[in-house]
């Protein structure tokens, strides 16, 4: 089952193919009212109340408009409803229930206002201080929509378990978009490996820093001590440290002595804590998180985990030892093409105009032909490898295809004397690669021309399938 707030999953759904919106409206309770009934048996009928202050909102906006709508005309009504109500919803509603509508909001001016007189449903009193009286009372009745989001964020409980886990897969399948969807900027923090990465940027060390004119040394935090102490400043509240690109750097030797924590207990804390032997690093955490020493030991938190990205086709990955994998979970990142960036990229091909091929077909080709040479998977092409702004204009689309995308398959993927798998065996360099393509000669090799005029012909005919349905 999917894990996600009520909110990004309504922002997912309209995400999903398809003409219709789908969009999540704030936490509210519902007025449900009735026809009449005169004409059979009652109809039941609900209105948000925000759709509800909204509406009284566009009538109070627009009184002068509605001047003439004290007394109920239902021609009239529907016509104002139609012009001046921002809600869909009320605006639907409003030409097949008019009346009842009507009766919803002169019920709520009448009584919100404590008005004397005998209520009649088919008269509204139109005077915009009575709708500020009915406002006020229906918006201090609504429910905090961002408390009750906060609520549905992932917070700590006895049933959650912090792990360590990687997250693996090909580039551009979306292993940091995963842990996005986990985690986000008010419980997290992100740092990234590179070659250089030191214990001591990891960690924390000490570091100078003006004072006015002098020269002080204070211990700096790095992103897992700042994780500490964000951890056990919250103990109610799940948080993570997210490494992207682990493999980037000498992951052992960077987490140093605090590799020992990693060992999970059943409470999802360290196993065996670690002595603080750093007296700046001792000091700076019993001065903003004292319950993360105890007796001057150190231990990772039940609620801190630690999540982390890896590709294993970069060049310049550093191997991981045994005894340091074993302390994480791996979870692999399949391809998945279902959702991808939308792009035309323009290919120049043998003896005709360019062709304008989808990315999603395109890299589906490409991954296809590398698949047929036993290319390992974690070096084919993610959906994502192409970000949807780099397809946004043909421009861009270009560029991101010969600076970005033939790169790293010249480079980094067929670089053992294997371009002819993808590319024209008259190609023999990178350079001469851009040339053509900047000059629009045929650079990809006749196999992979043909797997795309064949998607090409797939998409002309399943538009001409839908023209003549």
């Amino acid at each position: 089952m999917i894990d996600i707030r009520i909110d990004e999953f309504a922002e997912r759904c309209d995400g999903l193919n398809g003409n219709m919106d789908f969009q999540y409206v704030s936490v509210s309770p519902s007025i449900e009212f009735s026809n009449t009934g005169r004409r059979g048996g009652k109809k039941y009928f609900s209105i948000s109340m925000v759709d509800l202050i909204q509406t009284l909102k566009d009538i109070k906006e627009n009184i002068a408009e509605f001047a003439g709508a004290s007394t109920y005309d239902e021609t009239r009504m529907r016509n104002l409803f139609s012009r001046f109500t921002t809600s869909q919803t009320v605006n639907a509603l409003s030409t097949v229930q008019t009346l009842p509508l009507y009766g919803v909001i002169a019920k709520v001016i009448h009584l919100s206002n404590e008005e004397k007189a005998d209520f009649n449903e088919k008269s509204i009193l139109l005077d915009s201080d009575k709708f500020d009286v009915a406002i006020a009372y229906l918006e201090s009745q609504l429910p905090d929509n961002d408390e009750y989001l906060e609520g549905l964020s992932p917070s700590i409980s006895n049933e959650d378990t912090a792990i360590n886990i990687i997250y693996y897969g090909a580039p551009g399948v979306g292993k940091s978009y995963k842990i996005d969807q986990i985690c986000d900027d008010n419980n997290s923090i992100r740092t990234i490996f590179h070659p250089e990465t030191q214990s001591s940027d990891f960690i924390g060390c000490l570091k100078p820093k003006m004072n006015g004119h002098d020269v002080i040394y204070e211990f700096r935090p790095g992103p897992f001590t700042k994780a500490i102490v964000s951890a056990y400043s919250n103990p109610e509240k799940h948080q993570y440290l997210i490494i992207e690109e682990i493999n980037r750097a000498a992951a052992a030797a960077v987490f140093g002595e605090v590799f020992q924590l990693l060992d999970r207990a059943a409470d999802s804390s360290s196993v065996y804590p670690i002595d603080v032997i750093d007296p700046d690093m001792l000091h700076y955490l019993e001065s903003n998180s004292p319950s993360s020493i105890n007796e001057g030991k150190l231990k990772i938190p039940s609620n801190l985990s630690l999540y982390a990205t890896m590709n294993s086709s970069d060049q310049a990955v550093m191997p991981m030892d045994t005894a340091f994998k074993r302390r994480w979970l791996f979870e692999y990142v399949p391809i998945d093409f279902s959702e991808c960036p939308e792009g035309i990229l323009s290919i120049p091909i043998r003896e005709q105009d360019n062709i304008e091929v989808n990315w999603s077909d395109f890299a589906q080709v490409i991954n296809a032909a590398l698949e047929d040479k036993s290319i390992p998977e974690d070096r084919l092409l993610g959906p994502w490898f192409i970000a949807a702004p780099e397809l946004a204009t043909q421009e861009l689309a270009e560029k991101s295809l010969k600076g970005k995308l033939c790169l790293y398959l010249w480079d980094d993927v067929l670089r053992h004397n294997q371009h002819n798998i993808i590319f024209d065996n008259d190609i023999k360099s990178y350079g001469q690669l851009v040339s053509s393509f900047e000059s629009r000669m045929a650079v990809f090799a006749e196999h992979i021309e043909l797997a795309l005029l064949d998607k090409v012909t797939d998409v002309t005919e399943d538009a001409d399938s839908d023209d003549q349905v």
